[in-house]
């Protein structure tokens, strides 16, 4: 063809291999001989529509240059076989559910919890007077607004309703709300030690936080039962103090930014923008109302932030679900008593939800189940016309 720029050539290679792949074509084994040792992934995989006459007739190893293969193969080969086939998600769809009714169970415990230990961190909380606010570079240097925390809520109910939808068109929704129960259980459980062993004095004199003796059993649940209904919001007039180191506000607003962008294609790239904008956003507006201080901001974002991190980053990683591997069930019982059963990454697939279905035309699902004959029928012809050549 001709071709000079070795990038045209490489791209047109690129190219012509996904082309193969769509069309449900072979892609020659042979091709990856060379290259097995350097590229250890390559060696046990499949063929999709191998056949023994087409690695005979078709030698497409000798239209590529060797050293093309050492950036490009594994890029190629990755996406054909992820036309070919999809891998399961699941080794086995046993106990999921009960795996989401546990997750559920852990985070109710966690957050009733929580809310137990507001309630007497509020009749711990230092006196104004005597305990006047810590020095704070950020609070010191910036007016308080009294509207900035009442916003900051808004946008956490905001993101919590985008969340939702996420999760009703959503495939796999079950492992995306089981694995929110169980790090937002975990985050809030340490939140409650971390309030509970030491008593900060208040980030301002604005904020009227004396001490609450609710002396009986009666009055200590209901305060703790409103807390834990109303989630702790002030713009559902629930009013608490001594609950800092660190902010319960920032680790929902970090937890939630961080689902809506790891369970959302790059396609949705505008509402990854106006998430992390929100997040960011809303943990000034928490700094703004003076309402915690610069500390439990930022502790708050790292500590939710890393932990996600770490559960998806081992959670993605198939090799340390082995059960012969005893350490990661010692150390981490929870993660892998959830995970043991997840094979690969999960992928963002979204579908229609149950009740939507009943909507559908029907001519569209008529077209939807005829297409997959008709590539089948396509394949074969093409096999066909091959072999009588």
């Amino acid at each position: 063809m001709a071709i000079n720029r070795l990038v045209d050539v490489k791209k047109l290679w690129y190219h012509i291999c996904l082309l193969q792949c769509q069309q449900k074509k072979f892609y020659p084994s042979h091709l990856f001989n060379n290259r097995n040792e350097q590229n250890p992934l390559l060696m046990s995989t499949k063929q999709p529509c191998l056949d023994d006459d087409d690695v005979v007739e078709h030698n497409h190893s000798s239209l590529s240059p060797t050293h093309l293969l050492d950036s490009n193969t594994h890029n190629i080969y990755s996406s054909c076989k992820i036309h070919a086939e999809e891998k399961p998600i699941f080794n086995t769809s046993r106990g999921e559910k009960r795996k989401l009714l546990v997750s559920f169970i852990y985070a109710l415990i966690s957050g009733i919890w929580t809310s137990f230990i507001m309630v007497v961190v509020h009749n711990r909380v230092p006196n104004v007077q005597k305990y006047p606010p810590l020095p704070d570079l950020f609070l010191d240097n910036i007016p308080h607004i009294s509207w900035a925390f009442s916003v900051s809520e808004y946008i956490i109910v905001v993101m919590s309703l985008t969340f939702l939808l996420i999760l009703i068109f959503h495939k796999y929704w079950n492992i995306i709300l089981r694995r929110f129960f169980a790090l937002g259980g975990t985050i809030f459980f340490l939140r409650s030690v971390t309030m509970l062993v030491t008593s900060l004095s208040v980030p301002g004199h604005h904020l009227e936080c004396t001490p609450l003796q609710y002396g009986t059993s009666i009055e200590i649940f209901t305060r703790c039962l409103q807390i834990f209904v109303f989630q702790g919001l002030s713009i559902q007039g629930v009013r608490s103090c001594g609950d800092y180191m660190f902010s319960g506000h920032t680790v929902v607003l970090t937890l939630l930014n961080h689902c809506i962008t790891e369970y959302t294609t790059s396609d949705f790239y505008v509402v990854h923008l106006i998430s992390w904008f929100c997040n960011l956003f809303g943990m000034i507006l928490i700094l703004a109302a003076h309402e915690h201080y610069t500390i439990d901001v930022l502790i708050a974002f790292f500590l939710t932030s890393r932990l996600f991190l770490y559960y998806h980053s081992l959670a993605n990683n198939a090799a340390l679900h082995s059960r012969t591997d005893k350490r990661l069930s010692i150390w981490f019982p929870m993660f892998s008593y959830f995970e043991k059963n997840i094979q690969c990454m999960v992928p963002n697939v979204f579908r229609v939800p149950w009740p939507l279905t009943l909507f559908r035309v029907h001519e569209d699902i008529v077209d939807d189940k005829q297409s997959i004959p008709c590539d089948q029928n396509r394949c074969n012809l093409h096999k066909q016309k091959r072999k009588n050549d």
